[in-house]
């Protein structure tokens, strides 16, 4: 008989709460516990709505079932954990009128930091970062206004410096290097408008000098050619093993 009267409240309750579900009021906002479904059954999302507007905890779930998203709506934005399916936390940020603000963290599955962004509502800004599983930052660059602007470096593993370029206005421009892991230069030479330009330099790892190629706005100038090839030996005897980008410039 308890068992009975146990299945009974129930169900009841269960009927209680669906007929306090989803509902509108006469100007046609949502008010109130809500929730929907996939078309596979299982819950889509669940919580509360005043005046057409979400409010407090928000859970969000995949077509099996899975839960996908939390969203914290508050006065000053809504806060959002995003999930693999598996559970572990895939992302987190802030959301400003719908739009992705402020900082955004995404993970591996595993739990380490994969980036970094940063917007202001919903436009990059800022500092963003790409970071290798040992916590080292892979990659760094600037944007404003949701264009590419400074400085773009990359780095090994170990921490140091891979290449640096400069953006500016989405473009890049000026002085781009590469290096070698232990440290010295592996190419070296400007760019104008987003593509090689001018004379270009290349390394060996020892530091000296292998070769140089000359392009015109992307274009190599006599791509066919061996004579861009610099004899190592002839700049030997000039008491001088190796050539610095910036001798091949006028000096201020």
């Amino acid at each position: 008989m308890k068992l009975i009267i146990t299945i009974i409240l129930a169900l009841l309750t269960t009927l209680a709460v669906a007929q306090d579900t989803n509902k509108v009021d006469a100007n046609g906002k949502k008010q109130g516990y809500w929730e929907k479904y996939h078309p596979t059954g299982y819950l889509r999302y669940k919580g509360q709505f005043k005046n057409d507007k979400p409010t407090g905890m928000f859970l969000h779930y995949n077509d099996e079932g899975k839960l996908s998203m939390k969203v914290h709506h508050l006065k000053n934005g809504s806060y959002a954990n995003f999930y693999y399916k598996t559970g572990e936390l895939k992302s987190t940020g802030k959301y400003e009128n719908q739009e992705k603000d402020s900082l955004w963290t995404y993970y591996s599955i595993t739990g380490h930091v994969l980036s970094e962004e940063f917007y202001v509502s919903g436009i990059r800004d800022g500092n963003w970062k790409v970071y290798y599983p040992n916590g080292n930052v892979a990659e760094e660059k600037n944007y404003t206004n949701n264009i590419e602007e400074g400085d773009w470096k990359t780095y090994y593993e170990n921490g140091k410096i891979k290449s640096h370029h400069i953006y500016i206005k989405g473009r890049l421009e000026g002085k781009g290097v590469y290096y070698y892991e232990n440290g010295l230069m592996q190419l070296a030479g400007k760019y104008a408008k987003d593509v090689k330009h001018g004379i270009w330099l290349y390394y060996n790892e020892d530091g000296t000098t292998k070769k140089k190629v000359e392009y015109n706005y992307g274009r190599r100038i006599d791509a066919n050619k061996d004579d861009m090839i610099i004899n190592t030996d002839t700049i030997k005897k000039e008491k001088k093993d190796y050539l610095e980008f910036e001798d091949l410039f006028k000096q201020n």
